[in-house]
């Protein structure tokens, strides 16, 4: 990928942007399917506006593994028939105090309720924190370790930890391992992604 890629705009996310840091026009926007983001009767009164929810991803490597949750560690596989139903949906919302043109996500699972950290040790170690989403959004430091940088590149997107510059998210070549954190993307670990709204 270009080092330059997140100068790619990808629509879904400026609509997050927009939404969370209200500079959407509410009235007649048209949340469509996947914005993770639904108009109710009230959002049409003057100066009322609905409460903020996170988006919702479906997040696959490019061996089209999903993420699960086992024991509590969040895992990669290949998930068909009955397994299916087992697929973590991942939970965005945008970190409002970093540079937003490299696309700030804070990203976590269980409907936002779960927040995935790199920890705050010397070096990153992956890991899920009981933390809303939505209470991160106004915590601007606390948010950092949850926090990634989004490359975009049109179809695969990257995600670089912003507490821990040149690590990125990563899965395991062989199925049912952890994910992790490498400092040499495209190598050894898969780091890109497909990242599409549920």
């Amino acid at each position: 990928m270009e080092p330059d890629s997140y100068s790619v705009v990808d629509p879904n996310i400026e609509k997050l942007f927009k939404i969370f840091l209200d500079e959407e026009d509410l009235v007649g926007s048209g949340h469509g399917h996947g914005s993770g983001f639904n108009i109710h009767e009230e959002a049409l009164i003057p100066g009322l506006r609905p409460p903020k929810q996170p988006f919702h991803y479906q997040i696959r490597d490019t061996s089209h593994k999903a993420f699960y949750l086992r024991d509590n560690s969040l895992v990669a596989a290949n998930l068909q028939g009955e397994n299916a139903s087992q697929e973590e949906t991942v939970s965005v919302v945008p970190n409002r105090s970093l540079e937003r043109k490299r696309c700030p996500l804070i990203l976590g699972i269980k409907g936002g309720s779960q927040g995935l950290s790199c920890g705050t040790a010397e070096q990153p170690r992956l890991q899920l924190e009981d933390m809303h989403l939505i209470e991160l959004f106004y915590k601007d430091e606390e948010a950092k370790r949850f926090t990634f940088f989004k490359t975009y590149n049109g179809s695969m997107h990257r995600f670089e930890s912003a507490a821990y510059p040149g690590w990125f998210l990563c899965t395991s070549t062989q199925a049912n391992e952890p994910i992790s954190l490498t400092t040499r993307p495209g190598e050894a670990d898969i780091t890109d992604f497909y990242f599409q709204p549920k």
